[in-house]
């Protein structure tokens, strides 16, 4: 194009500042705007080039940092290919989780039906249903964003992921790193299953704290401790006091029930605490280091069932009740403001319950430090740089995870248990008979933690466990990209499943997406990019949200330079980098600040070829 046609770099010189200062200052540590600054570590393309994105979840919204993640694997695949390059994108989408669960829950809602009234069966065939057609609008959704993804092949519903899935968990039974255990978990009454960590959504809720003052046994002052869940004192077997407190070793009379429980030194007590151990993870370690029994006082659905004035009641109206009672004694001194800190089900708003129950808890510590040593043996890359302290980091931190949940329409325990003598069996093939007394076996009715069958689905689409080596034999051609917080929920669990499992960390390069999470996809999302058009809408979503004005004004800038003396040769260099770390959003930052200076003229095919797999070509 003639620099006659082109626009001067003055008019389009507000598009630098927005686009280029914050991510370029974060993730590449340079303080000034000029894209030249931009260091970013090269991880060369192999040939081929195989590329696997975190799972996604199907039903509901569709989140922005999810799109945009597909963007940038079908950015980075089309670059591939432009370079003579094969490559392979294994996009997994989840199935059988909560979230499906919770969707066709409020689908049946509206035809005045339920999942118990609809029976296990029929309901699971209508999550299926629910969640093909979520990934069908999916994959219609990234064919209008001209994006060539196989949703259906990546999910982990398919029978080789079942049968991997089964394989690891029989195979990490064995090896004596997962067992049945009687922990505190949280639950959701309203969805009636265990929820994982990353289903749940931490927070606070200010409550009036009761002041009790305990009568001593021992005739000593009384104890005044703050009450704030007056509905669990059916379940206080304790009182925690500090160590040096004088009435350790003595008894405490309950009010409501009239018990009498010990006082017991605790060195993290730093005032007169209840233990219930039946429903705070905390307690429950402590009772088990006293030996002290818990007592249940809710039940699954958040009912209290523990004998007394309280029973048949849900929990917060128990608490009303039991403030009530009380006051009524004359037993509350005094009032005290408080946050209670409650985490809540992330898909239908519930405050969860902990509860405590026998779970299949696989112990992550050992199989997280394997795993970062691996890492470091292997030298894996990451991008940006910094995420690889951050693994590293979180790498020995490790809990147990509970894998046993009860979503109806999940992957099945390969757990079975004997009616006559309670011998567990877990195997892959299931039984019928039991290896011990030869008694009928029953299937257990938890299903696996589909984050577990997410992850063992990266193994599976390496051809584990038929071909033992495959995990190890890709990873060298291998990119994990995940989300902002991928690292904790998928990179780490997939690679110390693949250490433990496959001999090998199934990735050589793991790339993080940062792009804000929270945003959601509007529900005229396809009308916008007919509107708008692909090429807007995905430079759109490589910014970090839907600000179709700003994407329109690069992608015009890309069609007609403006003129100036940019130096393209350190965009290329720059843009090349960033793609090859896997961060092509990093490349949108670049090109729109190169662009916005102003380019020399005669550049415009350049540019033009530069930026086509990132804009797409329907």
């Amino acid at each position: 194009m003639p620099a006659s046609g082109r626009r001067s770099a003055s008019n389009a010189g507000r598009l630098t500042a927005p686009f280029v200062a914050g991510f370029v200052e974060v993730a590449c540590g340079a303080p000034e705007l000029a894209w030249r600054a931009c260091r970013i570590v090269r991880c060369a393309v192999s040939d081929p080039y195989r590329i696997v994105s975190s799972p996604v979840r199907l039903p509901g919204v569709v989140p922005i940092a999810q799109l945009s993640a597909m963007v940038s694997v079908d950015a980075l695949c089309r670059r591939a290919r432009s370079r003579g390059s094969e490559a392979e994108w294994v996009s997994l989408s989840l199935a059988g989780d909560l979230a499906g669960q919770h969707a066709t829950e409020r689908e049946l809602a509206r035809e005045g039906l339920d999942r118990a009234t609809l029976g296990r069966e029929a309901f699971v065939a209508r999550v299926r249903d629910h969640e093909a057609d979520a990934r069908a609008r999916l994959g219609r959704l990234l064919g209008s964003l001209c994006i060539d993804a196989d949703i259906d092949a990546g999910a982990i519903d398919r029978e080789p992921v079942a049968r991997a899935a089964a394989t690891a968990f029989v195979r990490l039974f064995e090896q004596g790193r997962l067992a049945l255990l009687e922990r505190v978990v949280d639950t959701c009454p309203r969805c009636e299953t265990v929820v994982d960590g990353v289903d749940a959504e931490p927070g606070e809720i200010p409550v009036d704290a009761v002041l009790v003052d305990l009568e001593l046994v021992g005739g000593l002052d009384p104890l005044r401790v703050a009450i704030i869940a007056p509905e669990l004192l059916p379940g206080v077997i304790a009182v925690a006091v500090p160590e040096d407190h004088p009435a350790v070793g003595d008894a405490a009379c309950l009010p409501l029930t009239g018990r009498e429980v010990p006082v017991i030194a605790d060195v993290t007590a730093e005032r007169p605490r209840l233990i219930v151990p039946a429903h705070d993870v905390a307690d429950h370690e402590l009772a088990r280091e006293r030996s002290l029994t818990a007592v249940d006082v809710l039940d699954g659905e958040g009912v209290v069932r523990a004998q007394g004035p309280l029973e048949g009641l849900s929990r917060y109206a128990a608490r009303t009740a039991a403030v009530q009672l009380l006051t009524d004694a004359g037993r509350i001194v005094g009032v005290e403001p408080m946050d209670e800190p409650v985490s809540r089900c992330r898909r239908c708003g519930t405050v969860l319950v902990p509860r405590l129950g026998r779970h299949w808890f696989l112990g992550m510590g050992e199989l997280e430090e394997a795993a970062a040593d691996a890492v470091r043996d292997a030298g894996v890359s990451f991008a940006p740089p910094s995420a690889r302290e951050d693994f590293l980091a979180r790498a020995v931190t490790g809990g147990d995870w509970c894998l046993s949940h009860q979503v109806w329409a999940g992957q099945p325990a390969p757990v079975s248990r004997c009616l006559d003598c309670g011998q567990v069996a877990v195997t892959v093939e299931s039984e019928s008979s039991c290896g011990k007394c030869m008694g009928l076996l029953a299937p257990d009715d938890s299903v696996l933690d589909a984050r577990f069958v997410g992850a063992v689905a990266f193994l599976a689409a390496a051809g584990w466990p038929e071909d033992e080596t495959g995990p190890a034999r890709v990873a060298p051609v291998t990119t994990f990209l995940v989300g902002p917080n991928g690292l904790s929920r998928w990179a780490l669990p997939v690679a110390a499943l693949g250490v433990r499992l496959a001999g090998a960390v199934p990735f050589q390069h793991l790339a993080v997406q940062e792009v804000p999470e929270g945003e959601v996809a509007p529900d005229d999302l396809e009308e916008l990019i007919e509107r708008d058009g692909a090429r807007v809408i995905r430079a759109a979503l490589m910014l970090g949200g839907l600000e179709t004005d700003a994407a329109r004004e690069l992608v015009e800038l890309v069609d007609d330079p403006p003129a100036g003396q940019g130096l393209i040769d350190d965009l290329v260099t720059a843009w090349e980098a960033a793609f090859d770390a896997a961060t092509p959003r990093v490349a949108v930052d670049l090109v729109a600040g190169a662009l916005a200076a102003g380019v020399a003229p005669g550049e415009d095919e350049r540019i033009a070829s530069l930026t086509a797999p990132l804009l797409g070509d329907c």
